[in-house]
């Protein structure tokens, strides 16, 4: 399990990477992020940063069990 950290509205959010359905832009430097089970985050940041940081956790090697 991966998590990443995002600047929401109210500060600092972290998120499990694999949880991540979708980042929507909304604006240059925002966007919202639609997690698994309907929970939506918004943030204060450009949507290509949050899903570069995304796709990074999803290949970094998996944790031992």
């Amino acid at each position: 399990m991966r998590f990443i950290q995002v600047k929401a509205l109210a500060g600092f959010s972290y998120v499990r990477a694999d949880q991540v359905v979708a980042v929507y832009s909304t604006e240059p430097s925002k966007c919202s992020l639609a997690l698994g089970g309907g929970v939506t985050v918004a943030c204060t940041e450009p949507a290509k940063d949050v899903v570069e940081r995304v796709e990074a956790a999803s290949r970094a090697e998996p944790e031992p069990e």
